[in-house]
């Protein structure tokens, strides 16, 4: 690329400017989202690369989602689940808390000694 005055002007800038905001996250976080006109630092050198990612946080802020650690009795559970090239998903369901949706394995512990395994979900 050449080193044109309009592209160097751009490479100096030590930041560019992404902004993604909607109603919902500012009432599910209120004072805990980010109201600082302090820039957060990123390795983006377009600021439509950086716009992209300031969308995708967005959507990932905007669902309600939580984490449970699930006990499984034996280790049949753990042990079937395909991970290979894609990430474990479950069907967790809780009528105590009113949950019935697919999450994220985020950890797997299993206790051969005890015959038990443990899962943490995140969705």
């Amino acid at each position: 690329m050449p080193a044109t005055p309009a592209r160097i002007g751009f490479i100096l800038e030590p930041y560019r400017r992404a902004v993604a905001e909607n109603a919902t996250v500012e009432s599910q976080y209120g004072a805990l989202a980010r109201k600082s006109e302090d820039p957060a630092e990123s390795f983006f050198d377009a600021v439509a690369d950086a716009q992209a990612m300031a969308d995708e946080r967005l959507t990932l802020l905007s669902a309600a989602r939580r984490r449970f650690t699930v006990q499984a009795t034996g280790t049949d559970e753990a042990l079937a689940l395909t991970y290979s090239g894609t990430l474990p998903v479950v069907r967790y369901t809780d009528t105590e808390r009113d949950i019935d949706r697919a999450m994220l394995v985020g950890e797997i512990a299993v206790d051969l000694g005890r015959g038990s395994a443990a899962f943490n979900v995140w969705g």
